[in-house]
């Protein structure tokens, strides 16, 4: 897998907190009550954060799209 920089992260971070990719955001969401501020705001908010808070968003974010593209894997029994 591709090492990203910081300055990757955080891009791809602000794209998460644009829009889910998905379309719908699930509860557990890191960046659901983060898409409810300004635009402005939610992209002050990257900038603030250190690579540790990006990287568990951008973890977040990738199980949950692997999870909802393909539940078969995921399904109990």
């Amino acid at each position: 897998m591709i090492e990203l920089t910081l300055e990757h992260k955080r891009i791809w971070v602000q794209g998460l907190l644009i829009d889910c990719p998905m379309g719908k955001p699930l509860e557990n969401c890191p960046a659901r009550d983060a898409r409810a501020l300004p635009i402005a705001e939610r992209l002050n908010l990257t900038t603030a954060m250190d690579e540790n808070q990006l990287d568990q968003i951008i973890s977040h974010h990738r199980n949950c799209l692997n999870r909802r593209e393909h539940p078969e894997r995921y399904q109990n029994g």
